[in-house]
């Protein structure tokens, strides 16, 4: 099995070489997927995430939430290692580039883990057991960990599908994945 340095340099090369048209839709697929589900459905508040230039894009998810009344929020980067999930209103008037240049919340709106229903979360890749591989900051690892109840929506281009993934203790993984292709549902301590 690859390590994950490698898996992350391999997957961040076939991301940066995919067309910016294909990867919008493959995008809209992918949120598609998520917002058909129960879980979307059910859930009162959703944390998305921001996308990097080469990363799926989850801003539909947002406004799908808005549509259906939730709350919605976003990561902002409190500490290194560290974040916290702000409530946003907006796309257009409530972000501004912040840590590593990411878009983050103005406000400071924080809700706490516990009060987030669906987390919708980022990585380098997933497998098909519900591992996920992220940049290797921890952030979501962290986070993840302290969301008891939650429930963890992997959101990936079908080519960050791997069949098997390096997993470590620390290493949080997901209860679904959505991608352009297909949706997927995994046991996680003893729930999903």
């Amino acid at each position: 099995m690859k390590d994950k340095k490698q898996i992350r340099t391999e997957i961040k090369a076939a991301l940066a070489a995919m067309d910016p048209d294909q990867a919008a839709r493959a995008s809209s697929a992918a949120a598609a997927r998520l917002i058909a589900e129960r879980e979307f459905t059910d859930a009162g508040s959703v944390m998305i995430f921001l996308p990097i230039p080469g990363e799926i894009d989850a801003v539909d998810i947002a406004r799908a939430a808005w549509s259906a009344g939730k709350r919605v929020a976003v990561p902002k980067i409190r500490a290194p290692g560290v974040m916290d999930a702000v409530e946003i209103h907006s796309l257009d008037k409530d972000l501004a580039p912040g840590a590593m240049d990411i878009l983050e919340p103005t406000g400071n709106e924080v809700l706490a883990a516990s009060e987030l229903d669906l987390i919708v979360a980022p990585a380098m890749a997933y497998d098909r057991r519900g591992n996920r591989l992220g940049r290797g900051g921890g952030y979501y690892d962290r986070f993840i960990s302290q969301a008891d109840g939650c429930l963890v929506c992997g959101l990936a281009f079908d080519g960050q599908l791997l069949d098997e993934l390096p997993a470590e203790p620390h290493d949080q993984p997901v209860n679904m994945l959505a991608t352009n292709v297909e949706f997927l549902r995994f046991a996680r301590d003893g729930s999903g």
